[in-house]
């Protein structure tokens, strides 16, 4: 009796106001609203998401009675399996308050809400709720680079920031939507009623409503994306286009991609498990992920190499057979007969391997990886997108570390050419050619222009210089100008008669197949091009990138001379260029 009293005197005199206070916050109970993410808009103020109305049924664990007789009428009238409803239970109901409401299914239709409504008479706890919804552009344009959003789970309640959201609201997974989420992300609203003993709802109180997220400007050009997807067609492939003055991202595609909107909504898991195990990877980023050898466009960092070690002479004559031995391994040239006599302008005019693969041993695969490494390649550009990737860029250092051998004297002819260990990311490329474009400074490609429509954020513009020879760099890209303005070069395919382009074409080996041509056949080389324009006063860079595509000037070549040309009609308006050509 003692220890009853000392303890009823302690909980009624002593904590007296701790347990009323608690008592009263047992009667009004706080349920969050899901806030409104802000807008993403292109450079020109043009919307690419915006939100929408989603109708989605949720329960509140306090009101049901029934549990499992009740969840198997709604499953009735939603017409899905029962499981499915337990499933999106499981993910949230047992780590919230039983008094918040949790979404069970998204994305109704009028019919599902009807029946729904009808049957609510026996489905105490369960509501109709009208939650934000992202909707993207049509035809899955940008995707990759704008990202999707999704529902947050139990692990994500572990993070702080996402802590104070309620159930329903989507989090960026992917792009963009990732990227900047802490941005895009609005301020719940707060919805006050007073409950009973049972957690049931008496009578409501005012209300918070809900504060939108900031709204995002871009530097993408949406007429350049679409030309970029619209030529890039049903190939697997990316393409990069920027501007080498200050990195803005003007374009950036990559295909297969997948359909924003359907990753937003609830999907089962066999449909989830079919893109991620796809073949051609629609997942996959390739503009930033995708790890290919560069090719023919690496001879420009192999003729810097040679100018800048003073180990070649431009004005040497050297005669091409078609054919440079090394050892025992014969190395072909790819044109048949090879070239004939030639100097360097030439060489790369017509894109000669034989010249190259000559040079590549004169140099050594040291002090070509070096130059490599000065231009950006084989590290990851800092663009703000998630999850980027970077290529290799080999030396025997590197193959000593990785592979434990060391560097055999006929690797260095493959890699000489943009082949062997070594690979890049298209946007790699775009930027080492912004740098020769601007005579040897280079920018960091960015995406983010503002944060809201006229309120610009101080972004990194500064160009920086690079260790390496202006001259040189002048030399190659007279060399470059040609590759595409004389009918002999391999890139003349992307000439433009009133837009001066300079630029490079690559054909690159595959040393694994790829998609439908595994285990069949030996697939085609992926093609490349990347270049400049205009000639005299750079201020856009296309890195077109088609995999298993052939011959880069006559593949990757045609989509980059329609981005040229749109940002042209862009700059100078329709009148001065002849109208686009059809997509292949």
């Amino acid at each position: 009796m003692s220890v009853v009293v000392v303890r009823l005197y302690v909980v009624q005199v002593i904590k007296h106001s701790h347990y009323l206070a608690k008592a009263r916050n047992n009667v009004i109970k706080v349920v969050p609203i899901p806030p409104l993410r802000g807008e993403i808009m292109d450079r020109n103020g043009v919307v690419l998401v915006h939100n929408g109305p989603d109708f989605a049924v949720v329960e509140i664990p306090a009101e049901v009675r029934h549990p499992r007789r009740e969840l198997s009428w709604l499953a009735n009238d939603l017409r899905v399996p029962k499981e499915v409803l337990r499933h999106s239970l499981s993910r949230l109901g047992y780590v919230l308050p039983a008094h918040v409401p949790v979404p069970l299914e998204t994305g109704l239709t009028m019919a599902q809400v009807g029946r729904v409504n009808m049957d609510r008479y026996r489905l105490p706890g369960f509501y109709i709720q009208i939650l934000p919804k992202r909707i993207y552009p049509p035809e899955n344009l940008a995707a990759h680079l704008l990202g999707y959003v999704g529902s947050f789970t139990a692990e994500d309640l572990k993070g702080s920031f996402y802590r104070h959201l309620p159930p329903g609201t989507g989090i960026g997974k992917s792009g963009i939507e990732k990227e900047y989420d802490a941005f895009l992300q609005g301020a719940p609203g707060l919805h006050r009623k007073i409950v009973d003993s049972h957690g049931r709802m008496i009578r409501s109180l005012r209300d918070d409503p809900p504060k939108e997220g900031e709204s995002l400007r871009l530097t993408i050009d949406v007429r350049m994306q679409m030309i970029a997807e619209r030529f890039l067609g049903d190939r697997r492939g990316a393409v990069v286009a920027l501007d080498p003055r200050n990195g803005e991202i003007l374009a950036l595609a990559s295909h297969p991609s997948y359909n924003s909107g359907e990753l937003s909504q609830a999907m089962t898991s066999t449909r989830w498990n079919i893109l991620v195990n796809a073949t051609d990877h629609p997942l996959t980023n390739r503009a930033v992920q995708g790890l290919y050898p560069p090719g023919s466009v690496f001879k420009i960092m192999t003729t810097l190499a040679g100018l800048m070690d003073h180990k070649l002479d431009p004005d040497n004559p050297f005669h091409c057979s078609g054919t440079f031995k090394v050892g025992s391994v014969v190395f072909h040239d790819w044109k048949v007969g090879g070239h004939g006599t030639l100097r360097l302008h030439r060489a790369i005019e017509q894109s000669c391997d034989i010249y190259f693969y000559r040079l590549g041993m004169t140099v050594g695969p040291d002090s070509i990886a070096r130059i490599a490494r000065i231009f950006g390649l084989g590290q990851r550009t800092g663009i703000d997108l998630p999850a980027e990737l970077s290529g290799v860029v080999p030396d025997r250092a590197w193959k000593q570390k990785y592979l434990h051998n060391p560097w055999f004297p006929g690797e260095t002819p493959p890699m000489a050419i943009g082949q062997g260990y070594l690979t890049v990311t298209p946007l790699e490329m775009a930027r080492m050619m912004g740098a020769v474009a601007m005579n040897g400074r280079i920018s960091r490609p960015h995406l983010l222009l503002s944060r809201t429509l006229g309120r610009a954020l101080p972004q990194e513009t500064r160009l920086t210089p690079l260790p390496v020879s202006p001259e040189h760099l002048a030399m190659i890209r007279k060399d470059l100008r040609d590759v595409v303005a004389d009918p002999h070069g391999t890139g003349h395919p992307v000439n433009l008669p009133f837009f001066a382009i300079a630029g490079k074409t690559g054909t690159a080996q595959v040393v694994s197949n790829r998609g439908k041509n595994k285990g069949i056949k030996r697939p085609k080389p992926d093609s490349w091009f990347v270049g400049f324009g205009p000639f005299d006063d750079p201020k856009i860079v296309v890195a077109v990138l088609i995999e298993n595509g052939g011959d880069g000037g006559d593949v990757a070549g045609p989509v980059a001379r329609e981005l040229f040309r749109m940002y042209y009609i862009s700059q100078f308006g329709e009148k001065q260029a002849p109208a686009p050509a059809g997509a292949s």
